[in-house]
């Protein structure tokens, strides 16, 4: 979740360690000519100072200056054994190489400077290295790692009395803890941040602080103190439009959740407008959501659908950039672990071969005692002993990494067992339907059809895409979880608003069948589930139900519930599922489990995989009774808000 505004939270921490006041870039040029030449120490540092002032002039407006001049002041530093200009060069080019998105190399460039910072007890080279390994960390969501990184760095920024670096560290440490579902450590962090952001004065911080913890307030459910928090930075003397525009979409959502839905819709579009004007995707993404629920709350059901349509165009922007890190990240991480693996292999054979010198030189030492005095033989038997013992030694540590590559290749193998079932959903399940719509289009192309043959073909064209768009999305979302792994953000909310919202789009879908789709409104408890999770898991289901159901049919949804859970229960009046496939129930995707709907509509069988998985991590279940040709009637259980603490904490 944080990586899709890694941008706007974690760049503003990255603003440079040094206010350098000697005048333009230009200017700066200049001075760098005058010691060309020169060779002597005092000429030498004084040149490395430059280049560094360059390199951080140019970090945010042309990132590969800064990176040549960053990496000419390390090796002119290294020439003339300028440790402090290294430090400084070394920080700036991880710095820049993160602003680039290259978190490897940043990653890479602040270890180098914690060791270096280290080695000599430089004090801020120390707080600015694991710093910045922190903000790599927190940018993939490693919460965990980049906590540690933060406190190291917090320690020394402390005994240096640096406020600055200070503020922007309690800010991260509260964003992880928040991350992490730890509302009291990140408010105690947060507060802390806000301390010394108005100590120093530093508006800005304060401004993302307060909205930080609206943001906060709001995922505990206290929407009184997630208004007053964001209105803090609306009515703020310290006006920024970027800033604003999370307020104002944290006012929003705080609205929605009060039922304030005129309020939210205003607040929504303010969100979106100061979005736009900073070029802010994600911001936009964002409001352009709470508003789309909002307008539908309201009853505007057409204005709600224009806004999702929007909405998803954008999101799906968003997720290409993330995508694209989500790669760089694992390419990351495939490369360390390759690293690692060839360091462990050399130490193998580094130690097989200092086991064979020390075997030889042992047996011709035993050889010469035995000839030459009986006393030796005793001598003999000890050095054997030791060399037992290190053998022993030796062969635990081989073990281990043997069993560490076991791990690994079983991960691989899950991997590969994952892309194949990709690669028979794509060559089954989408390649016949891409196929369909080549012809669809060729027929359009080609304009052998009349008006009215043409308006029925263009029917069923919008059909096929939207079908094909639904299994894409499914396919996506499948795949993430299969090399990720699925995290639930559990929040208490209300499962018949989740399944009125989610037919508000399925609707369509029913009314393209005539199929009534009947929603008998009974008031359950409220769940404690992930809300996107369990839309998707109704949104499939219904789904389901009507691609499997003969025109003129019907879908009835109804809730009720028992002691520990609330149940959605979905009737159809369709075709049913027979014995086989009951037995493949969220088991298998692709052509074993998949098949057409009524009206020929595709399908890959993905979606009852995610929905068992997504019901499983929000400790839910799934339970399916069904006879062909009598329809299916399937039963999402979700633990009730009251009873979940009791039942699975």
């Amino acid at each position: 979740m944080l990586k899709k505004n890694a941008v706007k939270i974690l760049v503003a921490m990255l603003w440079p360690m040094m206010c350098f006041a000697d005048g333009t870039i230009d200017s700066l040029r200049a001075k760098l000519k005058n010691y060309t030449g020169t060779q002597d120490y005092y000429s030498d540092t004084a040149k490395v100072h430059l280049l560094n002032k360059l390199a951080d002039a140019f970090r945010y407006i042309n990132a590969d200056s800064s990176l040549q001049f960053s990496k000419q002041a390390i090796a002119l530093a290294n020439k003339s054994d300028y440790f402090e200009g290294k430090a400084v060069g070394l920080y700036i080019l991880g710095s820049t190489q993160y602003v680039m998105g290259n978190y490897f190399a940043s990653l890479e460039s602040a270890t180098q400077l914690a060791n270096i910072s280290n080695k000599k007890n430089y004090q801020k080279g120390i707080a600015n290295a694991y710093h910045l390994r922190g903000l790599v960390f927190l940018t993939q969501d490693e919460f965990a790692d980049a906590i540690v990184d933060f406190e190291k760095s917090l320690k020394v920024s402390l005994r240096l009395r640096d406020k600055v670096k200070l503020a922007k560290i309690y800010f991260n440490l509260g964003i992880c803890y928040d991350e992490m579902r730890k509302p009291e450590k990140a408010f105690n962090y947060l507060a802390k941040g806000m301390e010394v952001s108005k100590d120093i004065n530093d508006e800005h911080m304060m401004s993302m602080t307060y909205n930080r913890m609206g943001e906060t307030y709001f995922r505990m459910g206290d929407n009184t103190n997630a208004l007053l928090y964001h209105q803090k930075v609306i009515n703020a003397k310290y006006q920024d439009n970027w800033e604003n525009a999370f307020a104002y979409s944290g006012l929003a959502q705080a609205q929605l959740a009060l039922k304030q839905y005129n309020q939210a819709i205003i607040n929504a579009q303010k969100s979106t407008g100061l979005a736009r004007k900073v070029g802010s995707l994600w911001d936009e993404v964002r409001a352009m959501r709470i508003l789309s629920k909002a307008q539908a709350a309201t009853g505007n059901y057409r204005a709600a659908y224009n806004s999702n349509v929007l909405m998803n165009k954008l999101d799906d922007s968003l997720s290409n950039e993330n995508r694209q890190q989500k790669i760089d990240y694992l390419q990351l991480r495939q490369q360390r672990s390759d690293n690692l693996r060839l360091v462990r292999e050399n130490e193998i054979h580094e130690q097989k071969s200092d086991f064979n010198r020390l075997l030889i030189t042992g047996i011709g030492l035993l050889a010469i005692c035995i000839s030459i005095f009986a006393v030796a033989i005793s001598r003999s038997n000890t050095h054997k002993t030791s060399l037992n013992k290190k053998l022993e030694r030796r062969n635990k540590s081989i073990a281990l990494q043997k069993d560490e590559i076991a791990l690994q290749n079983e991960k691989l193998d899950k991997l590969n067992e994952t892309k194949n079932q990709l690669f028979s959903v794509i060559s089954h399940d989408l390649r016949g339907p891409f196929a369909s719509m080549l012809q669809t289009m060729e027929l359009i192309r080609t304009g052998d059809v009349d008006a009215e043959e043409r308006e029925m073909i263009l029917d069923r064209f919008y059909r096929q895409v939207s079908q094909i768009t639904g299994m894409v999305n499914n396919l996506l979302v499948w795949a993430n979880s299969q090399l990720k792994g699925i995290k639930s953000e559990a929040a208490i909310i209300d499962a018949v608003t989740v399944v009125n919202e989610t037919l508000v789009i399925s609707g369509f879908l029913a009314d393209d069948k005539s199929i009534s789709i009947i929603h008998h409104n009974s008031k359950l408890m409220p769940v404690f589930a992930d809300p996107d999770h369990v839309r998707i898991i109704v949104q499939n289901i219904i789904g389901n139900a009507v691609k499997f159901t003969p025109k003129g049919g019907k879908v009835t949804i109804d809730h009720t519930e028992n002691d520990k859970y609330a149940i959605i229960r979905i009737q159809d009046t369709g075709i049913g599922i027979t014995p086989e496939k009951m037995h493949k129930l969220f088991k298998t995707v692709g052509k074993g489990i998949s098949g057409y709907g009524t009206n020929n509509e595709m399908g890959s069988g993905i979606g009852l995989l995610l929905i068992k998985q997504f019901a499983d991590v929000n400790h839910g279940e799934i339970k399916i009774h069904s006879e062909p040709g009598a329809g299916t009637q399937v039963m999402v259980y979700l633990p009730k808000a009251d009873r979940f603490n009791e039942q699975f904490v």
